[in-house]
Formats: C-alpha cells, structure tokens, sequence
C-alpha cells in the first residue's frame, strides 16, 4: 500500500523523496515504519523512541489532537536526526548514509490519526504548499479506511491463526489422552513437532530434553526431518555452557529462553556435541549426505515442569516464541501422562512379577527329587511370556562346584522340556565363560550365528550328551541367530535366548524370577538334606536309645552294687539266728530223746517248749531274710508301673540300713549319724515301690558320699591339731523325715555335707552331669529322680548352702579351720500325693 501511495503522489508531481506509514504508535514506546522511495522498495523499520523535533511534534499533535503538523530542518538539525536515526538501521550501506548526510536540509508533512499516520518528505529543504499538504490530508484519510480495514483483516487473520494454534494443540492433547502405554510418548512428540511445521513454522530441527538424576544429567530427544524421534543421548548438565544456560533458565521458572549461537560460538558447541560417540556418529552421516554446519543457529527453548522443547531456527523468530510456550504446556501434560502410565505400568510389572514368582516359588516347592527339575523349564517358559520377556529359548543351569559340572535343563521354543545337559567345567566357552561370570555373580551374554549354534550341537553330539541334533535344536532347523544370556543367582543360572539382546529392564525382570527360583530352590536342596539329615538322625536316635538303655541298666546296677553288700550284711544277721537256732535245737532234741527214753515228762515238755520257741525265732528271721530278699529283687528288676499301697516310712527305713552297710561294706572307715524322724500318721501311700525306693536310694547315696567326702577332708588337714586346739570335732550325720503336710507327703534327706555351689544346683537335675570323678558317678541318678517324681505327680526340690555362701552368711569363723561348719549342707525335699488313686 505504502508503494502504491508514494507511486500515486509522484504521479501528481509532488516532490518527495520517502513516503511513510507510522503504526502501532504509543507515547514514549519504539517506532515503527513502512517507508517507499525513488526505488520502490518499502520497507520496515523499528526504532527505540529518542528526542527530536520531529518526535515533539508528533507527540504535541496527539495531545492537542491535531491532524496535521509541518517539519521543516535545516542542514545541522537534519543531520543531529538522521545520525541518531541511522544508528538504529543495521547494515545501511555507506553511499546511502551519505546520501542522507549530504542533502541540504528536511521538509516534512506529516498528517495525524487515530491509530496511523502519513508522512512525506524531501531533501531539498523545500516544505510542502498548502496544495500538497491538501492532497496528503485526502490521501490520509483513504489510507485511515485501508488501514481499518487492515486492521480487520490482521483481526481475522489472527483469529484465523489463533483456530490453526487450537487445532494444532488440540490434536496433541487428543494423542495425550489416547496415549495407553509409556512407549507412546514418541509418537506424541512427533506429532506435536508437526503440527509445528503445520503452521508453517520452518526449524532446522527439535526435540525436547528432560532433567534426571537429580538434575545433573539431561536426556534429549531429537526430531528427524520426517518427523520421527531419534534415540535419546545423555549429557551431563555442567560440562557446556550453554546447557548450564538451559538449566538455569527452567531451574528459575523462566516460560522461555533464546541462545542466539554463531561463529566461535557454533563451532564450540558442536565440538562439544561430537566429543559423544552417537552424536559423532549421527554428525558423520548427515556431512556424508551434504549435510554443512550454518553460519548461525537460534535455539528457542520453550520450559515445562520437567524439561524444555527446542526448537532450533537458522533466525530470530520473536513471532513464534508465544506459540512455543503454548505447545510446552500442552507437552508437559503430555509428559505427565507418560508418567502416569510409566507408573502404572511399572505398578502392573510388579503385580505381574510378583504373581509369577508365586508360581516359580509354588511349583519347586512341590519337587522332591532331581528329575522333577524337568518340571522347571516349561514354567520358566511360561512366566517369562508372563513378564513380556522377548525370547524363544529358555532354560536353568545348576552349577556344582564339587564336581565341577553344570547341569543345564533347557526349553523348546515352544515350551517344551528340551535336553538335559550334563558338562564338565572346561567343556566349550559356552560352559567355561558363564561359569567364570557366575562366580562373580555377573551376567554373561554371548552371541551365536547359525553355524556356531550347529558347531555347539555337533560337539554335544560327539560327547554323547545329546542324539541328534533335532533334540538340541528344537526343530529341524537351528536358529539363524541367537543372543545368550546368563543370569546368575545362588546355584547357578537362569538362560535366555533371544533374538535380540534384553534391555536392563528385562534383564532385571530375567533377575528376579531367577532369585525367587533361587529361594525356591534353596527349599527343594534343604528338603532333600533333611531327607538325608532325617535318616541319620533316626539311626543315631536308635543308637542313643540303646546307649540310654544301657546307661539307665548300668545306673540301676550301680545303685544295685551298693545295696549288694547291705543286703548281704542284713541277711546275714537273720541267717546267723536260723543257723544258732538249728544248732540248738538239734542238740536239744538228742535231749529230748534221752529224757524220753529215762521217761522225765517234765523235762520232756520243758525242752519241747524250748525247741517250739527256736522254731519260732527260725521261721521269723527266715521270713525277714525272705523279705530282704525280696526287696532286692524289686529293685533290680525294670519296673512293673503298677501302683500299690505303701509304707514310705518303712521303705525309707529299709533303705537306709541297706544303703548305709553296703557303704560300711566297701569303705571300713565309713561312719555317720543317721538321723530319722517318720510321721506314723501317714501309714500307706499308693506308689511305685521299685521307683520311688530307687530316688530315695539314689539322694541316700549322695548324702552319704558328701559327709564321708567332707569328713575325709578334715581328717586330711586337721589330723594332729584337733586335741590340741580343742577344736569342735566334725560329726558327719544324715537325717530322713517324713512328713504329711496337707494332701502331699514330704520326705526330707538332709546332710550336713559341704553343700553345692549355685552354678552347680542349676544343672543337677541335667543327664550326664555329676561331681563325682570319673568312674564313681554316671550322670542319670539325679535325672532319673526328677522324672519318677513328676511321673507320681508330685515334685523333688533342693536347698543348699555351700561353704562359702555360709562364710558370707557369717555362720563359719574363718579364724578356725576346725569349725564344723554349721549351717552348710543339702536338704533334698520330696513331695508326693497322698490320696493317689491306684
């Protein structure tokens, strides 16, 4: 337009030199023109607002509302503008500033509107005549209905524009919500980079970045000419200016940032860039295809919460800026929602996961022996299908270090159970180099092409391990390819073959079903141990049994020894009188004989009565010899368990004597008190007479040993000094009370023995544990007390005070190494039931 009016007004023979437009004009803000000259070239320039003539005019006008002002400058005024003016066009040739440096002078008219103005002007200093400043105000008002219109036409245009911008942004949110799995987000990107290029927004290239590990690193993603999303690279933050730049920009919250790259600049940057091997790669392959580095690049960074766009233009491009704020906003609920699914997605691979471990630990848990491992390949199969493992062959490798072999239990492709290998260590790599990567609990992975899967079958073959190779293989075919991986856990190994290698996520995947195979396995080896740990133990619990049995008869027997000799002392005295006796009355039957014969019936009776009174004492020790006897018997044979009523306070005085002679028969020097106090009210009792004269025994036995052993040591140290101390003298004594206390019975054994230390008491009652020296002392007599009693019901307890917790009790004079000691010994303390049912 502003070519048409410069056009128009030469045409009517005004002298002007430019003609021009100022728009968008506010007080005090830049300048902006449309200019025609003598050349026909408008064009547009903006300046920054400075003080001049022509400026004060302009701005009085508006305050007055004037619609029309006239400059007129000469040769100085003309040049104080132009030279401010002319700084403010970059890239003006040199001839045209002298041009406008050279002319004469400067007359303008300048005419005045609400939201535009029309100016001419000439060189010559001539100003306009009242004529031409009339044609200009005509053609200002024209130009006042062109410029409304547009305006109209910007208006629609911009609305126009602004629809293009929803729609463009409306079609990425549309992809965002349709968006079902994380790996979507690339196919969102690209579409939100063309409908960039749909609004006719030219870049050199895009991408967008993201900021991870705690923003030390970026991850960018680049945009290819069709659109499509390279592979991301990663950065460090810190090592390039300009990505320091970048981060400080988001890191502040800025919407938006421009690194404006050129010259030295560029060159550092993309120096920088190919110091990364994929990017050197990427850069090698665009210069191969014609590919130059520009003199200049723009990046225009648009932020989000996460990352940024880039957009990267050859020119500024202010215009766009807003848009690309606007489509980083969309991006980011964009992002979001990949990090929605990423989420449930991962939440979806663990529930997945944790099932399938369910299953693996599940199924070993059921295995009992080796060949059920045959199981395990088909399940290992299914639930990497489960877990979206991309594979076709599969298997388990158990590593045996003491025979230095791996077992390997393989799959088919379908899922079939395949061979089962047995190799030693040094076989082939494919044994050698897991093994080795397993011991340093690495993953080992390797690659096989067709012939080195067949050469692997043809060796297999050769050791005998498989029959064709069909059975390897699978099929008829081997594979054109295959990648192996290793993944180690506690035993050995999980494989997998795929035709691609796994990324870390399925390796991760692979890894955690191989521990829960680990753990399950680890049960499956602990049965079979306890298997073989079972049948040890019950042939060594049969070999305890007979050793106990053996114990318990030598502890009977032991006990038996030491009534041997009280039993013999006190059948003995009975035997005595039957033999007196029988000599007497056969010498007083040869009397009787002789008196009958002289027929003195007198005499006669008188050595009857005689004879009847011995055969009565006869009968009478015979029968207590018969009851010695008897008991004896009772207490060597095994136990019968049958309760019967009896006399406790006879049982214990019985022995008593019997325990004491059978001492006194093997230790002449034996010698105590014995001390007995029985409650004649208790009468019978209903117990096991074999069981309960054993515990009574056996506490006897330890009373008498610990006063006979005391004794013997004061005899040792105070031989000599007793008389002449006139120390109190040392009587050992054992006491035996019977008691009825309510509805139990007590039976007391009380020595004054030197006691038992407390760390002793606690075990007394353990098997195996005695005091005496060897040989004297099994360990079981205590042990089988305690369980008689408590098999009656009842309850054996004991109190002791040692010698020196009597010393600390001060009942001992430390001074007098003769002190009998008073207040030391052991009280064992039985209580039995008195009204047990037989």
């Amino acid at each position: 337009v502003i070519k048409i009016v410069y056009q128009q007004l030469t045409h009517l023979k005004i002298n002007l030199d430019h003609s021009g437009f100022v728009v968008d004009y506010a007080p005090g803000g830049d300048w902006h023109f449309w200019i025609a000259d003598e050349q026909d070239i408008p064009s547009k320039i903006s300046h920054p607002y400075f003080e001049s003539v022509w400026a004060s005019q302009f701005n009085e006008a508006k305050v007055k509302g004037a619609d029309f002002f006239a400059t007129n400058l000469n040769f100085e005024e003309k040049n104080k503008f132009y030279n401010e003016l002319l700084s403010y066009v970059p890239g003006l040739p040199e001839a045209s500033k002298d041009f406008y440096l050279g002319c004469a002078g400067l007359a303008a008219s300048t005419v005045v509107f609400d939201n535009v103005s029309l100016y001419i002007e000439n060189f010559s200093g001539t100003p306009y005549t009242d004529e031409e400043n009339k044609i200009l105000m005509r053609f200002g008002k024209v130009f006042q209905q062109t410029y409304t219109r547009f305006l109209d036409l910007q208006k629609a245009e911009a609305q126009t524009r602004e629809a293009q911008i929803q729609l463009a942004l409306e079609r990425v949110r549309a992809r965002t919500l349709a968006m079902q799995h994380s790996n979507e987000l690339a196919e969102a990107a690209s579409l939100l980079f063309q409908q960039i290029k749909t609004l006719g927004i030219e870049t050199f290239s895009s991408g967008y970045t993201v900021w991870v590990n705690d923003d030390k690193e970026l991850v960018s993603w680049m945009c290819n000419a069709d659109g499509s999303i390279n592979p991301p690279f990663i950065m460090p933050v810190n090592e390039d200016i300009r990505h320091k730049k970048m981060y400080q920009s988001w890191k502040s919250g800025e919407a938006f940032y421009v690194e404006d790259m050129s010259g030295k600049t560029m060159e550092e940057h993309y120096r920088y860039l190919r110091s990364f091997p994929l990017l050197d790669e990427a850069f090698k392959t665009s210069v191969a295809a014609g590919y130059t580095i520009p003199s200049r690049q723009v990046h225009n960074i648009a932020n989000f919460s996460q990352g940024n766009l880039l957009f990267i233009t050859y020119e500024g491009c202010t215009q766009y800026h807003e848009i690309f704020i606007r489509f980083a906003k969309v991006f980011e609920q964009t992002y979001i929602r990949f990090l929605d699914l990423q989420k449930a997605e991962a939440q979806a691979r663990e529930a997945t996961k944790a099932s399938s471990l369910d299953r693996v630990r599940g199924e070993i848990a059921s295995m009992r022996n080796a060949d059920d491992l045959q199981r395990i390949t088909p399940l290992i199969w299914k639930e990497l299908t489960a877990l979206g493992v991309p594979f076709f062959r599969c298997g388990v490798v158990i590593v045996n270090e003491q025979e230095e072999t791996v077992e390997f239990y393989l799959s088919t492709p379908d899922g079939k159970p395949l061979a089962a290998l047995n190799l030693p260590f040094d076989n082939s790599d494919i044994t050698r180099h897991p093994v080795i990567n397993w011991r340093l609990q690495k993953v080992y992975t390797d690659h096989w092409d067709k012939e080195q899967f067949m050469a692997n079958a043809k060796l297999l073959i050769e050791q005998g391990q498989i029959q064709t190779a069909n059975t390897y293989q699978g099929g008829a075919e081997p594979p054109e390819s295959i990648t192996l991986q290793f993944v180690p856990f506690k035993q050995g190994m999980m494989y997998v073959g795929s035709a691609e290698p796994l990324t870390d996520l399925q390796i991760d995947l692979v890894q955690s079903l191989a521990d829960a195979f680990s753990v399950a396995y680890a049960r499956y080896e602990d049965f079979t141990n306890l298997e073989t740990a079972k049948e040890q133990v019950e042939k060594a619990l049969a070999e305890l049994q007979a050793t106990q049995k053996q114990l318990i008869q030598s502890e009977k027997m032991a006990s038996l020894g030491e009534l041997t000799a009280g039993i013999a002392h006190e059948i003995q005295n009975p035997l005595n009188f039957v033999n007196n006796f029988s000599e007497v009355n056969s010498e007083l039957i040869k009397e009787l004989k002789t008196e009958v014969m002289n027929g003195n019936v007198e005499e006669v009776n008188a050595i009857a009565n005689d004879i009847e009174s011995n055969s009565e004492k006869i009968n009478h020790h015979g029968k207590r010899a018969d009851a010695i006897v008897k008991g004896m018997l009772q207490h060597s044979r095994s136990s019968s368990g049958v309760k019967e009523p009896i006399d406790i306070n006879a049982l214990c005085d019985e022995y008593i004597r019997l325990c004491y002679h059978g001492l006194r028969a093997k230790d002449k020097s034996f010698n105590t008190t014995i001390k007995t106090d029985f409650d004649n009210s208790i009468g019978k009792i209903i117990i096991i007479p074999q069981d309960i004269g054993r515990v009574i025994l056996n506490l006897l036995t330890n009373a008498f040993y610990a006063v006979n052993e005391k004794n013997k040591h004061i005899e040792q140290n105070l031989t000599g000094f007793k008389n002449l101390l006139g120390l109190e003298r040392y009587e050992p004594t054992v006491s035996v009370r019977t008691k009825k206390i309510g509805d139990k019975v007590s039976i007391c054994v009380k020595d004054n023995g030197n006691g038992i230390s407390q760390k002793v008491v606690d075990k007394i009652f353990q098997p195996f544990f005695t005091t005496k020296p060897t040989g004297q002392g099994t360990g079981l007599g205590l042990s089988l007390s305690f369980d008689i009693i408590k098999a009656h019901g009842g309850e054996i307890k004991v109190e002791t005070l040692s010698a020196e917790a009597a010393a600390q009790a001060g009942k001992v004079d430390e001074g007098n190494p003769g002190d009998a000691r008073k207040g030391e010994g052991t009280t064992f303390t039985i209580q039995l039931p008195f009204n047990t049912e037989k």
